[in-house]
């Protein structure tokens, strides 16, 4: 079956002065280390296959093309922007050549992934978080299958923030230099795709930028918005979470919308006391503990349960360090790592950049 008779949105562009080789060795790599289905695979075309859609790669003559195709037109335009990301490291001259087939159909228009977003109100709540609730444009797509998104906030001393937009190939022109825009992501706590109403939780530090700007926003103040994306809710029995603070958002939308029949554990590692008190939904099957900061790495204690328990799903959301150490184990003991979710919310500032 053809890409464009499985998909309903495909683009496709030319990758001049880059050989098939080249980029099959580099998306094989990639299908590796996500864990992703390779659907083809010859000497003249590599396939692989993806949450949002599948990429093409094939050979052109001394050239290579690239061809994507998605359900839906956002999802398209997430699988561009990933292999923009992509060429932008292996050769970044290549990557500043991408044009898409689609593109005049939408050039100067915003992503197709970005809204904007009307803050109501902000309020304090337990466990030293702010919760923001908002009016979003359309909640359509965020459905129990994506439920984190990114802000798009502006630099707060510039009088008018400049937003992206599509450029006439095809690639996103983001604000750059003073006008570059905090780009932070979230978890949605709750939603009303009819309303438009959209409530997340922001963890409370000093020093964040979004943390700085939930304290002082005022209602009626607008921002951006980019998704739906990441990890949906698990649809399993058995369950094992762990998670900090910047985590507990996506840990309580998880317990709210959890089967009757599930069952398992949640750790939440606290890195100051008052953590605890963030409210978490009650679950019948579900023991919640507490879990200091200074007791064990949630790293170690995920693999710990793949060990024991291997009926069971791991969850994870901490530091990049913990999430690189349980994929690190899921490859080497050979398990499949699409049954589980592990992610990397936040990333330790490196002792040499931190300030004296």
């Amino acid at each position: 079956m053809s890409m464009q008779e499985r998909f309903s949105f495909e683009a496709q562009t030319l990758l001049p002065g880059l050989s098939f080789p080249a980029i099959r060795s580099v998306i094989q790599q990639r299908a590796q280390e996500f864990d992703l289905p390779v659907v083809i695979d010859s000497d003249d075309e590599v396939q692989i296959e993806t949450t949002y859609g599948n990429y093409s790669l094939q050979r052109r003559d001394e050239y290579s093309v690239a061809r994507i195709g998605a359900p839906r037109a956002d999802w398209l335009y997430v699988l561009k922007e990933s292999l923009s990301d992509t060429l932008e490291h292996l050769a970044p001259e290549i990557a500043a050549e991408i044009c898409w087939s689609d593109a005049q159909e939408s050039a100067g228009r915003r992503p197709p992934n970005f809204q904007f977003i009307t803050v109501e109100h902000v309020a304090r709540i337990p466990g030293s978080f702010l919760r923001v609730t908002a009016q979003a444009e359309d909640l359509t797509h965020f459905t129990t299958d994506a439920i984190h998104f990114r802000l798009a906030l502006p630099n707060p001393a510039l009088d008018t923030p400049q937003w992206p937009y599509l450029s006439e190939t095809g690639q996103t022109i983001w604000p750059k230099g003073d006008a570059t825009l905090h780009r932070p992501v979230y978890t949605v706590r709750a939603l009303d795709v009819t309303t438009g109403r959209l409530v997340f939780d922001i963890f409370e530090h000093d020093g964040g930028r979004a943390t700085e700007w939930a304290r002082s926003v005022s209602p009626g103040c607008r921002v951006g918005l980019t998704g739906p994306g990441g990890g949906g809710i698990p649809e399993v029995e058995t369950i094992m979470i762990y998670a900090d603070e910047t985590g507990f958002p996506a840990v309580a939308r998880i317990l709210d919308a959890l089967g009757p029949k599930a069952s398992g554990r949640v750790v939440l590692e606290l890195t100051a006391p008052e953590s605890a008190d963030y409210l978490m939904p009650h679950h019948p099957g579900i023991r919640i503990e507490h879990h200091g900061s200074n007791a064990g790495d949630l790293g170690d204690l995920a693999i710990a349960t793949l060990a024991n328990t291997p009926g069971h799903m791991v969850w994870l959301a901490a530091e990049k360090s913990a999430a690189q150490k349980v994929r690190a184990h899921l490859k080497s003991a050979g398990l499949n790592a699409k049954d589980h979710y592990i992610a990397a919310y936040w990333t330790r500032q490196a002792e040499s950049d931190a300030q004296p």
